[in-house]
């Protein structure tokens, strides 16, 4: 195991704030959050709400996570947490199915009131019981039965979240064209592609760069004129399609490398 400061630091996406009498779920295929359902009437979110990226709980969805602190922040808030610990716990779906479905608890690494805060153990256990019996009411209104099985402490935790990011499938191959020259012929400054190496890599964990055998474009420009042009191409694998995170990098190396529509090819795949 690595630095233990280090593993028990996540970043984690707010679905639903702290006191929202509302559910909202992220939605992979708008790119954004959804309304998901009205909740009852005096039943709200005790803190923020929402999942680890980069995890796969026993569900099938993003490992959940509870954020304990004196912030309320909004619906698709990114937020670097300290992990605490967790609660362990089956769910029994409508249709009779069991399942686990754990909730991890963390605090914010720029929160002050919670700032000592470093153990499940540290929280007043009152709370933690409120915190499950929440869950239970939450569930028990969508006719589900949540059963806390276990309190876990950080590092506890800490092993739930990388068995969950192993578990996490990588089937959607992300491909950027990046163009080697100018209008003028002149190269790109090294910068832009050394920046780029190193922001796909710490966020994807890795990256395939084709730059000894750079493709080439060819395009029409008029009858009479063909425009050659020398791409690098940027393999990325992930586990799903991003639009909050993609969106806006297109549009910034668009402008970076002064390209009317930068091609970015997003395909599904299979591993023999």
């Amino acid at each position: 195991m690595t630095d233990q400061a280090q593993v028990k630091n996540i970043t984690a996406i707010v679905e639903t704030p702290k006191g929202a009498g509302v559910k909202y779920d992220y939605d992979p295929e708008l790119g954004c959050m959804k309304l998901n359902k009205i909740m009852p009437a005096g039943l709200v979110f005790p803190f923020d709400f929402g999942y680890i990226t980069a995890t796969t709980g026993g569900d099938g969805d993003p490992l959940d996570v509870l954020i304990i602190s004196e912030i309320q922040s909004l619906p698709g808030c990114a937020i670097d947490c300290r992990v605490i610990g967790g609660i362990k716990a089956s769910q029994r779906e409508r249709d009779g199915s069991a399942r686990r479905n754990d909730r991890i608890i963390a605090v914010p690494v720029v929160s002050e009131q919670f700032a000592k805060i470093n153990e499940l153990k540290d929280v007043p256990q009152t709370l933690i019981s409120q915190i499950e019996t929440f869950f239970e009411n939450y569930n028990q209104q969508a006719g589900k039965n949540f059963k806390p099985l276990k309190r876990l402490n950080a590092n506890q935790a800490v092993k739930i979240i990388q068995q969950a990011a192993d578990q996490q499938r990588k089937d959607t191959l992300v491909q950027l064209f990046i163009p080697m020259y100018d209008q003028k012929g002149n190269h790109f400054p090294q910068r832009y592609y050394q920046n780029l190496n190193k922001e796909l890599k710490e966020r994807f964990g890795g990256l395939t760069v084709y730059n000894r055998t750079p493709a080439t474009g060819l395009w029409e420009q008029d009858a009479k004129t063909t425009v050659r042009d020398e791409l690098l191409v940027y393999e990325i694998l992930t586990s799903s399609v991003e639009n909050e995170y993609w969106q806006p990098l297109k549009a910034k190396l668009e402008k970076q490398f002064a390209q009317t529509e930068l091609l970015v090819l997003i395909t599904k795949t299979d591993k023999l």
